[in-house]
C-alpha cells in the first residue's frame, strides 16, 4: 500500500511540475527557402560547369601562389586559432557524451569532532570522537527520462560541426585573400615595368623639347608642359612601387611571416583564365557548398536542441546513487569489524515546483537564441545569393571593359606602327613617334589594371561558389527553392 501511495505522489508531482509552467508559447523563427535565382542565372554565359575543387587555386597553374597558400594554411595565426577552437568544441562533445554514462569514484573522509554539551544532539552531548569514512565505490547515474542529456549532446555535436564548418570558411577567406593579393602583386609588378617605360618616354620627350627650345623651334611653354607630364609619370611610378611593396607586406602577414620574408616572394607571369561558368545545379546545391551558410544552419539546429534541454528542466530530475564502504567512529575496528560495512542504493528525485521564474526565463532565453540563430542563417543565405548575383554582374562588366580596352591597345599599337612608318618616310617628326609610343604604354597600363580586376573577379566567383566546400549532410536534405 505504501508503494502505491508513493507511486501516486510521484505521478501527481510529475504532472504538476511538468504542465502549465512553460509560459505562453510564442512563434518561432523559420528558415527561409533559397530565393528565386532563375532570371539571374539566365544571364550567365554557361551553366554547365562543375563546382570549384578543394584546392581551386591550383587551377591557375602558378607554383608561387600554391606555395603561398600552403605556407599560410600552416603558419597563419588566425587559421591556427580557428583550428584550436575546433579542438575545443570536440573536447566539449566528449565531455557532454560522458553525461550519458554512469560515473564511479571513491572518497575517504576523516574528521575529529566534539559535540557541545548544550547541543540538541543529546546522545552525543559533550562527547569527543573521530570519524573515518572509506567509500571505495561510489556510483552515480543520471536517468535521462526526458532526454536532457541526449539533447545536450546533440547540441554540442551541432556546435562542433558548426565550428568545423567555420574553419572551412576561414580557410576559404584566407586562400581567396592570398590569391587576390598575389594577383594584385603580379599586376602591380607589370604596371611598374610599364610605368618605368612611361617615365623614360617622358624624359626623352622633355629632352627633345629642351633641344628644340635652344634652337628656337618651340616656346618654353611646351618645355614646361613636358616637365609637368614627367612629374606626373614619376608620381605614378612611385605609387605603383609602393603598391608592390604593400602587397608583399600583406602576403607575408597572411602567410604568417614577417615583412623581410615577403621580399623573396616570386612574381611570375600569369595567363588570364576564361570566364568561370556557374554550375547547372547551383540553386539546389548552393546551401551545401557555402561554408558560412552551413555553419549558420548548424548553429540554428544546435540552438533548437538547447530549447529541448531547457524544457526538460521543468520535469523531475532522477539520479541513481549507490555506494559501499566502511564507516566507523573508531579507527581501530574500521577494517577489522564487519559491522563497519555500510552501503546504500536508491534514486534521488528532484521536483522543480517553484523556481521563481528562473526556468521560464531560461527557456525564453534559449528560444530567443534559436530565433537569432535562424535569422543569422537567413541573412547568410541572402548574402550567399547576392554574392552569386554580384559575381555575374562583375563578369559582365569586366568582360565588356576588357574587350574595349584590348581594342584600345590594338588601336594604339596600330597608331604606333603608323607613326614609325611616317617618321621613317620623313612625313612626321620624332615627337609624334614618341607620343604614339607613350600612348601605347598608357593603354597597356590601363589593360594591366583591368587584368588585375579580372583575376580578382575570378577569385570572388570561386568564393561565391564556396571554394570547394561540400556539406554532405546539407546535400542529402530536401532543400526548398522558391520558384
Amino acid at each position: 500500500m505504501r508503494y502505491r501511495v508513493l507511486i501516486f505522489l510521484v505521478t501527481i508531482l510529475s504532472f504538476v511540475s511538468g504542465c502549465a509552467w512553460f509560459g505562453d508559447e510564442t512563434q518561432r523563427a523559420e528558415m527561409m527557402a533559397v530565393p528565386a535565382m532563375s532570371q539571374t542565372l539566365a544571364d550567365a554565359k554557361s551553366t554547365n560547369a562543375a563546382w570549384p575543387q578543394a584546392n581551386w587555386w591550383q587551377s591557375f597553374n602558378m607554383p608561387a601562389l600554391n606555395r603561398l597558400i600552403t605556407t599560410a594554411l600552416a603558419d597563419n595565426p588566425d587559421f591556427k586559432a580557428a583550428a584550436a577552437r575546433l579542438r575545443q568544441s570536440q573536447a566539449m562533445v566528449d565531455g557532454q557524451a560522458a553525461e550519458l554514462y554512469p560515473t564511479v569514484d571513491a572518497n575517504v573522509s576523516f574528521s575529529a569532532q566534539r559535540f557541545s554539551a548544550n547541543s540538541t544532539q543529546a546522545k552525543f552531548a559533550g562527547e569527543n570522537f573521530r570519524q573515518l569514512l572509506i567509500n571505495p565505490l561510489v556510483l552515480r547515474y543520471h536517468l535521462d527520462f526526458w532526454g536532457r542529456d541526449q539533447a545536450a549532446l546533440e547540441a554540442a555535436v551541432g556546435r562542433s560541426l558548426a565550428v568545423e564548418t567555420e574553419l572551412a570558411d576561414v580557410k576559404l577567406l584566407l586562400a581567396t585573400a592570398i590569391a587576390a593579393s598575389y594577383f594584385d602583386l603580379v599586376m602591380a609588378s607589370e604596371k611598374q615595368a610599364i610605368a618605368e617605360s612611361i617615365v623614360a618616354d617622358r624624359e626623352a620627350l622633355l629632352n627633345l623639347q629642351q633641344v628644340r627650345l635652344t634652337t628656337g623651334l618651340v616656346t618654353e611653354t611646351l618645355v614646361l608642359q613636358a616637365k609637368m607630364a614627367l612629374h606626373g609619370a614619376q608620381q605614378l611610378l612611385a605609387s605603383i612601387r609602393a603598391e608592390v611593396e604593400l602587397n608583399k607586406n600583406l602576403l607575408a602577414t597572411l602567410a604568417g611571416q614577417g615583412p623581410d620574408w615577403g621580399r623573396s616572394i616570386e612574381i611570375t607571369s600569369v595567363v588570364l583564365p576564361k570566364p568561370l561558368a556557374l554550375p547547372a545545379d547551383l540553386p539546389l546545391r548552393l546551401l551545401a557548398h557555402r561554408p558560412d551558410v552551413s555553419a549558420a544552419r548548424l548553429q540554428a539546429q544546435a540552438a533548437a536542441q538547447e530549447i529541448k534541454v531547457a524544457e526538460t528542466a521543468f520535469y523531475p530530475d532522477v539520479n541513481l546513487i549507490a555506494f559501499t564502504g566502511l564507516h566507523s567512529v573508531s579507527l581501530t575496528d574500521v577494517l577489522l569489524q564487519g559491522s563497519s560495512l555500510a552501503y546504500a542504493v536508491g534514486p534521488s528525485i528532484e521536483f522543480p515546483i517553484f523556481e521563481g521564474g528562473r526556468l521560464r526565463a531560461n527557456l525564453s532565453y534559449q528560444e530567443a537564441t534559436y530565433d537569432a540563430a535562424v535569422e543569422r542563417y537567413n541573412a547568410s543565405l541572402l548574402h550567399a545569393v547576392q554574392d552569386v548575383a554580384d559575381a555575374l554582374t562583375r563578369w559582365r562588366e569586366i568582360d565588356s571593359r576588357m574587350a574595349a580596352q584590348m581594342q584600345s591597345v590594338a588601336d594604339a599599337d596600330d597608331a604606333k606602327g603608323l607613326a614609325v612608318s611616317l617618321n621613317r618616310n620623313g612625313l612626321s617628326d620624332r615627337s609624334d613617334l614618341m607620343l604614339a609610343n607613350l600612348e601605347a604604354h598608357q593603354q597597356g597600363l590601363r589593360l594591366a589594371a583591368l587584368q588585375g580586376q579580372y583575376f580578382k573577379v575570378a577569385v570572388q566567383t570561386i568564393k561565391a561558389l564556396g571554394g570547394g566546400f561540400h556539406d554532405i549532410q546539407a546535400d542529402n536534405q530536401k532543400l526548398s527553392y522558391a520558384n
